[in-house]
């Protein structure tokens, strides 16, 4: 009892630090950040090996329209551009059999998405807030890059790499127009200046799934961090 006293006495302390902020209030937040994403369960499958999808660094830009429905609470809907996707690990040659193997490395998928999220959010103090909501992610373009280079094991075990790199640029079939996911928000603000740290949950898988293909568990994992200013 001692525990959950002292715990709601926090909280109590933590409104306390509201400034005072009409109800009614509409903001505009222009946001630019950055993106760390993989897609779960991505893979692309070559003679020498399958190599796993990895983290991938991209771009975010965008803004939100924010209402102050009263002191703590508040609700928003946003529009932002967004670069997501995965890096692959390189192939690792251990063939010992004689023949020529085309080896992979430096391969990425990148999908840009325009993202809509819908947030409820909760001040905790007029510095600290925590949100959630519902977001669409609308696929604006994708692309597979990849990059491979021929190498002959010899007789002995010697490796002879050919001097030519082979760079291609495939665009996805099969991908989803729309992925929904619940967004997870804490932000600091200070001086009008917010920094928002995100997590994306998918509930949408990446590809479509039909009688051709049923499609695999892939689901993109998003976390981003952005610096806005109230406006």
């Amino acid at each position: 009892m001692k525990h959950i006293a002292a715990l709601f006495a926090l909280l109590g302390m933590s409104t306390m630090g509201w400034a005072q902020v009409e109800p009614g209030t509409f903001s505009v937040i222009p946001r630019v950040g950055v993106n760390l994403s993989t897609i779960s369960g991505e893979s692309l499958t070559t003679d020498v090996g399958t190599m796993k999808s990895k983290f991938k660094a991209g771009a975010a830009a965008g803004l939100d329209l924010e209402y102050r429905i009263s002191t703590p609470f508040a609700a928003s809907i946003g529009a932002y551009y967004s670069r997501e996707g995965c890096n692959y690990k390189d192939n690792v040659l251990d063939q010992r059999e004689l023949g020529t193997y085309n080896v992979f490395s430096r391969c990425y998928f990148t999908i840009d998405y325009l993202k809509i999220p819908v947030m409820a959010r909760w001040y905790a103090t007029d510095k600290l807030s925590v949100g959630t909501g519902l977001q669409a992610g609308i696929g604006l373009w994708n692309r597979t890059h990849t990059e491979s280079q021929k190498v002959k094991v010899g007789e002995s075990g010697r490796y002879t790499y050919s001097s030519d790199i082979e760079k291609a640029n495939v665009k996805g079939n099969g991908l989803r127009n729309v992925l929904w996911s619940v967004p997870v928000s804490v932000a600091m603000e200070y001086e009008r200046v917010i920094v928002d740290l995100r997590y994306s949950i998918p509930l949408s898988k990446v590809y479509r799934s039909n009688g051709k293909n049923p499609g695999g568990g892939e689901r993109v994992q998003c976390w981003s961090i952005s610096v806005g200013y109230r406006i």
